[in-house]
């Protein structure tokens, strides 16, 4: 798992280098619409009937729901944005014949599914990260920007209908994650073809908190699940590290991508929030979170695991607000940026804990791509990566 986290890594790192300044808020888009696949979690951990039957199963559809918003309206705001740059003399598209590649891979992994071969979900997981990866680099030009749109669709297609193939679920828990997906869809098509052309930049930054917010579903629902299995599994340090550390990224790119949202959107000031000792009371929160996982990592309690995972939940929220809040509205595109790259490693976290190849590959790739694109946008302004995050270049003190 370690190789595929460095492999989606190095693509990452030199697939946006090329990237046109102008396609840089679609490729923000359409990574935020592919971490959607945080939905590929929910999915693993769902059951029961219907509807779900315990809190493991409530946390993976919730987590499942919100991904799909993010999913159908991430493409949707990148498709909108996109249509910015079309010109009267372009010749027509026809986005629809996309639906033929998405229905002959549909239609060969189910006839290899129903044939047997074990393999066949692992080359679909493979389908879906180069699919995912050709979406990155898609948006690095305008002419294969669309194109880029269109793969990253297939690729989280491929990725949702091989996790489902993996599973093979009775017809009710069939029923209820098709319902999830349909419900989270049509509220994410909704908010993206209702929003004004002026407002998607923030809208971005909304559903990256949707990707936070699910993975920290995601990581209590695998904590509870996996629970009874950690004094025998060998392998339950690592899974409850990652899980650890997913809440602790979820958390920070959920209130980050919030607040971000609110300035961009005028609910908030757009001014930064120098709060007297920030860099101080910063530094406390993350001590404060280190301390927790030591706790949780030694004390294999159930009740202090889950104490745990709530203290970093909300440290790691507050610490989101605290560093958001002290940027000024100016810098929010790489703040975005920067927590794109946070809902990447998020994802990545979840496929460590989940053994899950397709959520390490793309996980990987949106963490890595998203740190190179805030690098290049800082430079692009004279500043530098920390003097962004840090928050508060040039301004005064405003309480």
């Amino acid at each position: 798992m370690s190789t595929t986290m460095s492999l989606g890594c190095i693509v990452g790192y030199h697939t946006v280098w090329s990237v046109v300044p102008a396609l840089h808020s679609p490729l923000m888009s359409v990574t935020n619409a592919i971490s959607g696949i945080t939905a590929v979690g929910g999915l693993l951990l769902m059951g029961g009937g219907y509807y779900p039957s315990n809190t493991i199963e409530a946390l993976a559809a919730s987590a499942a729901l919100i991904s799909f918003v993010n999913i159908f309206g991430g493409f949707i705001v990148t498709k909108r944005m996109l249509d910015m740059f079309k010109r009267p003399t372009d010749p027509p598209e026809h986005s629809y014949l996309m639906g033929i590649p998405i229905a002959a891979f549909l239609a060969s992994y189910g006839y290899a599914v129903s044939a047997g071969y074990p393999e066949v979900h692992q080359m679909g997981y493979l389908a879906s990260g180069l699919c995912c990866i050709g979406a990155l680099g898609g948006l690095s030009a305008q002419p294969t920007a669309r194109l880029g749109n269109s793969l990253g669709m297939i690729g989280v297609t491929a990725g949702i209908a091989s996790t489902i193939g993996l599973l093979n679920p009775s017809p009710e828990v069939l029923t209820q994650m098709a319902a999830t997906c349909g419900i989270g869809g049509l509220l994410g098509t909704t908010i993206a073809k209702r929003i004004e052309i002026t407002d998607l930049p923030q809208l971005v930054a909304a559903f990256h908190s949707l990707v936070g917010m699910a993975a920290v579903l995601t990581c209590f629902s695998t904590y509870l699940d996996h629970y009874p299995g950690f004094a025998t599994d060998p392998a339950a340090t690592m899974i409850k590290s990652a899980l650890f550390l997913g809440t602790y990224i979820g958390g920070v790119t959920f209130t980050g991508s919030l607040i971000a949202y609110g300035k961009l959107n005028g609910n908030l000031s757009s001014n930064p929030l120098m709060l007297p000792g920030r860099h101080a009371l910063n530094a406390g929160l993350l001590a404060a979170n280190a301390g927790a996982m030591g706790y949780f990592l030694m004390d294999p309690s159930l009740g202090v695991g889950m104490a745990m995972l709530g203290t970093t939940a909300a440290l790691s929220g507050a610490m989101g607000v605290t560093l958001t809040m002290a940027i000024g509205g100016a810098d929010m595109p790489v703040v975005i940026t920067v927590l794109n790259s946070y809902s990447g490693w998020a994802l990545c976290a979840e496929g460590f804990m989940l053994n899950n190849n397709v959520m390490t590959v793309v996980g990987s790739l949106i963490g890595a791509s998203g740190a190179i694109l805030s690098y290049i946008m800082c430079v692009a302004m004279n500043r530098s990566l920390p003097n962004v995050i840090l928050g508060g270049f040039g301004t005064g003190s405003t309480g």
